[in-house]
């Protein structure tokens, strides 16, 4: 028998009795009360819904007889009497055998929350799809009776819960759409419920909808802020973040989508939880196989205790101790050089409060581990870190959770040998790969006995289910019983391995090389040789998946093959045995060549994207490069012609790269390329007196071999000196590029020396740097590409803003505008800069706060360390005009830090100029003490005057009232930059005993 409450009330059972049929208004109040109570209802309740807070005399009769007419009413589909209304002492109750649509759907909310957070997402947004229609507005509408409302906001509380529940269920199978239209849903449901905001964000940042993701955010704090008054909590905030940044290179350090569903291990799931609530460091150790990561992606994607957001990353590719630190870093997309990444690492994640670190797949670096872990948890006093290991990795206060196998079956007992989670595992996941298995009488004994020799290890179940899709029971376990194995998942892996025939066991061991999700393009370059026909690929592909031995995801646009970590460790042992491994590399070599064009200089958007595709494939490349299974030279020249695609998307895995390489191959063809390389991007990170070596080294070493690459390591050395004050030398080697470009026909060339000598005196504001940057403008536009164009006009928009020349600036800027949108590299950063200061100038502070905050975001994230401390003084001159003194101070102190971060001096001077201004309008330490401001004045003119760089004349209207009043006005101690630097960040941080930081 069911009640349904909502639309048209009816009551069915042996037939159905509808609307007005079931009797009149407060009849159909009566059963509604009744239907929406867990319990009895008193008859003065029911009295008091019916007729309000002042029922007639004859209540008591007149509901006898509303209750009885309800009763006859339902008397022709066999509910009459007693059968559905019961009567109890003191009033009325439903029987509880009677269902009621609106409790059914909360029940299936619950239901769905809970499968949710075991990981069954397919099963999860099926059980609450019939929860997403309902709404309040469907219980009995036209009734106004106060007793409803109650009930009609937990009807839309659970039509939200089941969308928000749809929304994470179907991200998690990557149904993108259904997952962004269940999330609109939610949040046109409830636009105050942050947490509908925080799905649709992140939806859409999977989906790949980026400036989706942007706007979402923007409506979720515009309605945050004007119907609340508060801004998005950090979790959104990392969401945000999350879509700024390219999420292909982050997708490491996001977590992963899980595969299919979690079967057993509930009270393991439970146990994890509770440590990682109480524990700073925990690892879950286990057999190869076990459920380890699994676990560990279950515990972390259910946590809602992580609100500084929780990070992922797989070391199980890592063989050497020394670079998990630094492969830990650059997987989380942080901008480090090839030093110190245990800082960087904490740096980042210190600010993020609360949050989660997982390190998945770390028996062979143990130690590396331990190392980057222990220096993590000095720092960052609120991280959890969360390790999987086959044994724990050794640290004082490690919280170390054994994972054991299933327990085995036993097959004389049918409904508890069903209930085993080997056997559910199993069944699970014969049936997920289109196969059938019942759990019967007749095939117990075999079904205990392959859960029994798959030890209960979850990865031995799935590989022996993927054989049971071709094969039955009785052949699979005569096939898996030959011979004897302690280890349950090496042994099927031998099993599995020895059914491959000659293709496909070449195409699964060759596939061990190949790192992350790949695509069938890259699959079929690296796998296709004489024996194995690119055609037959696909077929060999479809084989290995159906045996279990790699997975597909088919979500994409290309479906994407990938192997789990045991069984790419299997496949790599296969691969060296076979001594076929360097020959390997040598075609991934190939296939990542291929894809990069013949000129190393060319900018990056043609080709970006289909190295994204391979990212981890190419970090596989040269890590091998790097220990010696794969041509060191070769890695050279690969790591060379990618310092662009670097440039455009993290300067500081590119340096990590390079630096390596050319310690592990010191000489050979491409040594000089590669220095170049790393000196290019050294200059962009800011670190001036080791990219003055690099770049001199490359020079050298490229001098009488490539007129082309002397020229622009000439180029970007004259910067460098120019940065150190050392503006005769930067001259000299402007001159010496001139004079080498001549030697060939190069736009390019000319125009890079062009911009160099515009750059070194536009830093002086002589008038003559303009002509210099805008003959390198006009050159490209007559024969450069966009691209090249687009860089161009930035840098001389910098350099004529720089001179003053405000018109000519903004002109350029306009002219850049269509050539940057949607595409994020160094030029977008410089031309963003710029486009700030300008808006500033001409009093436009908005457009300067949104301009800047962009610069500051996109700089940030490619580590672009040269560019931040001007746009960030800029941002924090912005603020200081629109009278928003603690976000001045805020990025006057971020700007100060960049610049401290830098290894010359000279954007020190804009840094102490910006804080003394900021201090000037009434910060702590500026009125009562104008000793402070005088002090990081005088700091300030001592750089400038060092090198002749004087106030930018957009600025000075900024600054020089500052001046003005504090310049000489007392005794001062003249400090050098950083000792300055220091003592600003005391005072903006209104510390009363700066004068200590003065040392």
């Amino acid at each position: 028998m069911r009640v349904d409450l909502l639309g048209a009330l009816a009551v069915t059972h042996q037939g159905s009795v509808e609307g007005r049929h079931v009797g009149g208004r407060r009849a159909q109040l009566a059963l509604a009360l009744l239907a929406l109570s867990p319990g009895s209802v008193p008859a003065e309740q029911l009295a008091e819904a019916l007729w309000g807070e002042q029922p007639p005399p004859t209540w008591r009769p007149a509901l006898r007889g509303i209750v009885r007419g309800l009763r006859d009413a339902l008397a022709p589909i066999g509910l009459g009497g007693e059968a559905l209304i019961a009567t109890v002492p003191g009033g009325y109750a439903l029987v509880d055998s009677a269902e009621v649509d609106v409790v059914v759907a909360a029940e299936c909310r619950r239901r769905g929350e809970a499968l949710l957070l075991a990981g069954q997402f397919s099963e999860a947004a099926d059980s609450v799809e019939p929860g997403s229609r309902v709404s309040g507005a469907q219980l009995l509408p036209g009734e106004d009776q106060a007793w409803l409302t109650a009930h009609r906001r937990a009807i839309d509380q659970t039509r939200f819960d089941s969308l928000r529940i749809i929304a994470e269920a179907a991200s998690g199978l990557n149904q993108h759409a259904r997952a962004i239209d269940a999330a609109r849903l939610a949040v046109e449901l409830d636009p105050l419920n942050e947490r509908a905001h925080q799905v649709l964000i992140a939806g859409l940042d999977r989906a790949g909808d980026r400036a989706g993701a942007v706007r979402a955010y923007e409506q979720c704090r515009t309605v945050l802020g004007d119907e609340l008054g508060i801004d998005p909590s950090s979790e959104t905030v990392e969401l945000y973040l999350s879509a700024l940044r390219d999420r292909t290179l982050l997708a490491a350090g996001r977590l992963p989508t899980p595969t299919a569903a979690m079967v057993g291990r509930s009270g393991e799931l439970i146990e994890l939880r509770d440590a990682l609530q109480s524990q700073a460091i925990v690892t879950v150790t286990g057999k190869g196989g076990v459920g380890k990561s699994r676990l560990a992606l279950q515990a972390a994607s259910a946590s809602s205790d992580f609100p500084g957001g929780r990070r992922w990353v797989s070391l199980a590719a890592v063989s050497d101790n020394e670079l998990v630190a630094a492969t830990v870093a650059l997987e989380l997309g942080m901008a480090v050089g090839p030093d110190n990444p245990d800082g960087a690492i904490a740096a980042e994640l210190a600010p993020l409060g609360r949050a989660l670190l997982v390190l998945d797949g770390c028996e062979a670096t143990r130690d590396g581990v331990a190392s980057l872990v222990s220096a993590l948890l000095m720092t960052c006093r609120e991280l959890a870190v969360l390790v999987t290991s086959r044994s724990p990795i050794g640290l004082e206060g490690e919280k170390v959770l054994m994972l054991q196998p299933f327990a085995a079956p036993t097959p004389m007992d049918l409904p508890a040998l069903a209930a085993n989670d080997s056997v559910q595992l199993l069944v699970d996941r014969v049936t997920t790969g289109g196969g059938m298995l019942e759990v019967e009488a007749g095939n117990a004994p075999l079904v205990a006995a392959l859960c029994t020799r798959c030890g209960g290890l979850p990865l031995a179940l799935e590989l022996a289910a993927a054989q049971l899709t071709v094969m039955s029971l009785t052949d699979l376990l005569e096939h898996l019983t030959v011979g004897g194995d302690d280890d349950q998942v090496r042994a099927v892996l031998e099993r599995s391995y020895a059914l491959l025939d000659p293709d496909e066991a070449e195409v699964f061991r060759t596939f061990a090389i190949l790192d992350g999700a790949v695509g069938l393009p890259l699959v079929r370059r690296v796998v296709s040789e004489e024996r194995v026909a690119p055609m037959r690929v696909i077929r060999v592909l479809r084989e290995l998946t159906a045996a279990g031995l790699m997975w597909v995801d088919r979500s994409g646009a290309r479906w994407r093959y990938q192997m789990d970590d045991d069984v790419r460790r299997f496949a790599s042992d296969r691969l060296v045995g076979s001594g076929a491994e360097l020959q390997a590399f040598g075609r991934l070599a190939d296939a990542i060549r291929g894809v990069l064009p013949e000129n190393a200089r060319t900018p990056p958007s043609g080709y970006q994207d289909e190295v994204l595709d391979m990212i981890g494939s190419v970090r596989s490349y040269l890590g091998a490069a790097i220990d010696g299974r794969a041509d060191p030279d070769r890695g050279l020249e690969l790591a060379f012609r990618l310092h662009r695609f670097w440039a455009a998307t993290n300067v500081a895995e590119g340096r990590f790269w390079l630096s390596r390489l050319l310690a592990q191959a010191p000489s050979g063809e491409w040594n000089g390329y590669a220095t170049f390389a790393l000196g290019y991007l050294t200059y962009w990170a800011g670190d001036a007196d080791v990219a003055v070596t690099q770049l001199e080294s490359a020079a050298e070493a490229l001098r009488g071999k490539d007129v082309t690459y002397t020229a622009h390591s000439l180029i970007y050395l004259a910067g460098l000196l120019d940065d150190l004050d050392r503006v005769s030398e930067a001259l000299t080697c402007v001159d010496r590029a001139i004079e080498a470009s001549a030697q060939v026909e190069s736009v390019d060339l000319q125009v890079a020396a062009l911009s160099g000598v515009g750059c070194v005196l536009g830093e002086r504001a002589d008038p003559a740097a303009a002509t210099h940057a805008l003959h390198a403008a006009q050159l490209c536009r007559e024969g450069g590409t966009p691209a090249q164009l687009a860089a161009v006009l930035s840098t001389a928009a910098m350099v004529c803003w720089q001179a003053g020349e405000f018109e000519q600036a903004r002109a350029l800027v306009a002219e850049a505008e269509p050539l940057h949108r949607d595409n994020r590299r160094i030029a977008r950063v410089v031309w963003l800069s710029v486009a700030a200061a300008l808006d500033l100038e001409r009093g436009d502070v908005p457009a300067a706060l949104d301009c800047a905050r962009r610069a500051d975001e996109e700089g940030t994230a490619l580590g672009v360390e040269r560019e931040l401390p001007l746009l960030r003084c800029v941002r924090a001159l912005a603020c200081l005009a629109n009278s928003d003194l603690a976000e001045a101070s805020a990025h006057a102190q971020a700007a100060l830090k960049a610049a401290q971060a830098l290894t010359y001096t000279f954007p020190v001077a804009l840094c102490l100029e910006t804080a003394a201004a900021v201090l000037d309008a009434g910060l702590p330490g500026s009125a009562s003490d104008p000793t402070g401001l005088a002090t990081l004045l005088a700091a300030a003119d001592a750089i400038r005057t060092r090198g002749d760089r004087p106030i930018p004349l957009s600025l000075r209207r900024h600054l020089d009232g500052v001046y003005e009043r504090y310049s000489g006005s007392v005794d001062s101690e003249t400090l050098d930059a950083g000792a300055a630097t220091r003592y600003a960040i005391a005072l903006l941080e209104g510390d009363q005993l700066a004068s200590a930081a003065v040392s």
